[in-house]
């Protein structure tokens, strides 16, 4: 079994190659597959959250006169992926704050990647066009681990210290847990850095290979060293050293390009900065303590690692900034809020213990992983109850679908407007990233029982575009052209289904009553 490298610094493995390697090359597949968690992080629900706490940093910043109103706020997304968090946050982001007495600040939402092939996903993808259409997102490369400035794709500005005329927003979900750490181990008062050997489980090593990350054999060593020789930065070994003292025994994943990328945006905005991270990660220092190695988690040619919070805001305190963890031992992830800028945060803290600590995202995906199970027994009323708090959630639709089905027969007619709605806001809620789910076609079906043709007939042209042609959409829409009293364009729709499918009986039959019907 041949080794690929032996007593490796963690950010400096091979690990991270294959890492990037896969997000170069699976590009949504990464996403629409399933390969990739992402859910938790990129529903409505969160954005929501998110977008409140936004608006308390820009009421803070309009109190503390940091603001200059004539330029535009950014929002930055690091590792923006399939794009399904940043529509999200786009639509309860803008709806708030046209509303709201910030509206005349100027507010721009910048999407950014190191993958090529997700900035041209985003690109041609149909509900961002209203967004860029009025200013109000922009797209750029941006690799962390490199990168010192933005350079926007449509506008052709570049985003540096210089040209940054306002605080700077940034949101990372699932990003630490993905980019290069260290692994440090203390036992006895002995700070150690934990090396990696990596071996291959097979003889024929193909670093281009998907599958190799789950058949390499992981081992760490440990090599004693100096608290202060850790890194150039004496801010990280100041936390390495407050380790030492704190801990016994533990073995401690260190974020050290998450920070130096934390400094890289200090600089790009002047020490006037509020970040928003969510992952799965440590969220008080008391959780350090007595951990053994890490076990990488894999997602089918991908990997990740628990993210250590504390670290960052031991960072950020030290550093004079504000840093915000959730009291409370979380289920699925840590959201973080870290601010440079403000003494106090008056609003970013009261926005943040609103939305994040009381009626936190983590929360309510732990009560969707109670209730999905009982998605059959809810009544129609629990369930449009359910949609309204997600925030129009289609996974949450997808899986009340059937129930919804079954109820529409015989709804009262008082609740006929109030489904209609529901159904036009899931819709619009909805951002497809190529998934097999057909969305489009289960609303389409939902609004033909509710007598509703002419949107009917909207989600089944939606279905096409999404998924190409198919007989049964073409005949669903000729019976919706029925229902409209438009028999000519029914029938044109029938000859498209049967073109596809010559022995489509119902087709048959339908079209051979039109026909009789003409004459």
């Amino acid at each position: 079994m041949p080794t690929l490298e032996t007593q490796q610094r963690l950010s400096q493995s091979l690990l991270w190659q294959l890492q990037r390697h896969f997000f170069d090359n699976e590009g949504m597949r990464a996403w629409n597959t399933g390969k990739v968690p992402h859910y938790a992080t990129s529903n409505p629900f969160m954005a929501k959250a998110y977008a409140q706490v936004v608006l308390g940093f820009l009421r803070d910043g309009v109190r503390t006169q940091q603001i200059a109103p004539k330029h535009p706020v950014y929002i930055v997304e690091l590792g923006a992926g399939s794009g399904r968090f940043a529509y999200h946050f786009l639509k309860q982001f803008f709806d708030i704050h046209a509303q709201s007495p910030l509206s005349n600040i100027p507010v721009k939402y910048l999407m950014t990647d190191f993958a090529q092939s997700n900035l041209d996903f985003w690109q041609s993808h149909s509900k961002l066009q209203p967004f860029l259409a009025q200013d109000q997102l922009d797209f750029a490369h941006f690799d962390i681990t490199q990168d010192q400035s933005l350079n926007l794709v449509h506008t052709g500005i570049t985003l540096t210290a210089e040209t940054l005329k306002n605080p700077l927003i940034v949101l990372a979900n699932y990003f630490f847990d993905s980019i290069p750490q260290d692994l440090f181990t203390i036992q006895n008062g002995q700070l150690s850095e934990t090396l990696l050997t990596l071996t291959a489980l097979t003889d024929e090593v193909d670093l281009s290979n998907p599958n190799l990350l789950e058949d390499l054999e992981i081992t760490y060593s440990d090599r004693p060293l100096e608290t202060d020789r850790a890194y150039d930065d004496p801010a990280f070994n100041q936390i390495l050293q407050d380790y030492q003292t704190q801990y016994k025994a533990t073995t401690l994943l260190f974020p050290v390009v998450g920070l130096n990328g934390l400094k890289t945006l200090r600089h790009l905005s002047s020490d006037r900065l509020l970040l928003l991270s969510a992952d799965k990660g440590y969220h008080h220092d008391r959780s350090l303590e007595g951990r053994g190695k890490p076990q990488l988690t894999f997602h089918k040619g991908c990997f990740s690692l628990m993210v250590n919070y504390p670290a960052i805001a031991h960072y950020v305190n030290n550093q004079g900034g504000i840093a915000l963890l959730p009291q409370h031992r979380h289920r699925s992830m840590v959201i973080g809020a870290f601010c440079f800028g403000l003494s106090d945060a008056i609003e970013t803290r009261f926005a943040y213990q609103t939305h994040i600590e009381q009626a936190s995202p983590d929360d309510f995906f732990t009560l969707k992983k109670i209730i999905e199970p009982h998605f059959d027994t809810l009544s129609l009323p629990q369930i449009l109850a359910y949609l309204r708090l997600s925030g129009w959630d289609f996974k949450l639709f997808l899986g009340c679908f059937e129930n919804l089905m079954a109820q529409v027969k015989t709804i009262p007619d008082v609740l006929r407007p109030e489904l209609d709605q529901a159904l036009q806001n899931v819709g619009e809620m909805y951002y497809s990233i190529g998934e097999a789910e057909d969305l489009p076609f289960q609303l389409a079906m939902l609004f033909y029982k509710l007598g509703n043709y002419s949107e009917a007939l909207s989600y089944l042209n939606e279905s096409l575009r999404l998924h190409g042609d198919d007989p049964g959409m073409f005949y669903n829409k000729a019976k919706c052209y029925c229902e409209l009293n438009d028999p000519a364009a029914a029938v044109q729709m029938l000859a498209r289904a049967l073109s596809l499918y010559p022995e489509f009986e119902a087709a048959q039959e339908m079209q051979m009553a039109l026909q009789a019907t003409a004459e």
